[in-house]
């Protein structure tokens, strides 16, 4: 029986490195920075966040302390990654979506970009690896300059079916909520956007808005309302203190 020539020192740690290297999957490193808050203007405080984002088939998440302010992770290529930041877990996100094609590793996170990053988390992580986000969102903003505004039920159901028409990206109306019975004084909003609401002998409203969940901060008296609008323009409001 013949026998092959025995692999010399060096074409053994070659082969050793090559077979090694084959179950390791090469990483993205990107980082995402939150801009300043407009409740942190105001307060001179800094706000912690909940920061999540897709890598692959999974949705992750990590708690980031009031003096972080940008987060670096590692994720597979060739996907779409989505990422939002909930100042103290649960407020309205900073948001950032990057595509494959996306040159670069930093990224600035916007409340625009939240308010449509946050929608579409609710798919499926395989789906959004998938998904031309800035198609989207130029479609949506053809229709409204708020992204808030888009008819979240139609867009959510043809991304799943696949099915994406210009019927996917309707708008929806605002409503007339309000008035409210608050403390005097100005009561800013959570998003750049939107405007404070004034309150004068006890009361202020109403204001335009489309349906979602809406803060404003009283920061004389360091309490925020939290105001609830259905689809059909039926709200609900209440007051708790703000927990820095």
């Amino acid at each position: 029986m013949r026998h092959g020539k025995p692999l010399s020192a060096a074409a053994l740690i070659l082969l050793v490195l090559l077979v090694s290297c084959s179950h390791v999957q090469i990483r993205r490193p990107m980082t995402f920075t939150i801009p300043v808050h407009p409740w942190e203007s105001l307060s001179g405080k800094r706000l912690w966040y909940t920061f999540r984002w897709t890598d692959g088939e999974t949705v992750n998440a990590l708690h980031l302390n009031q003096d972080e302010r940008s987060v670096t992770v590692d994720v597979l290529p060739g996907r779409t990654v989505f990422a939002a930041a909930y100042p103290l877990g649960e407020m309205s996100p900073f948001g950032a979506a990057v595509s494959p094609e996306d040159g670069g590793k930093a990224f600035l996170m916007t409340q625009e970009d939240g308010t449509l990053v946050d929608l579409l988390m609710d798919l499926e992580p395989a789906v959004l690896g998938m998904l031309n986000y800035s198609l989207v969102k130029s479609r949506i903003l053809e229709k409204t300059d708020d992204l808030r505004m888009v008819d979240d039920r139609a867009l959510i159901r043809d991304i799943q079916n696949g099915e994406l028409t210009d019927a996917s990206f309707k708008a929806v109306p605002c409503h007339a909520v309000g008035p409210f019975a608050l403390a005097n004084g100005i009561w800013e909003g959570e998003r750049l956007r939107d405007p404070s609401l004034v309150s004068t002998e006890g009361m202020c409203g109403p204001v335009n808005l489309p349906a979602g969940v809406f803060r404003y901060l009283n920061i004389e008296d360091g309490m925020v309302m939290v105001l609830i609008v259905d689809r059909e323009g039926a709200f609900y409001s209440y007051l708790k203190r703000l927990g820095l």
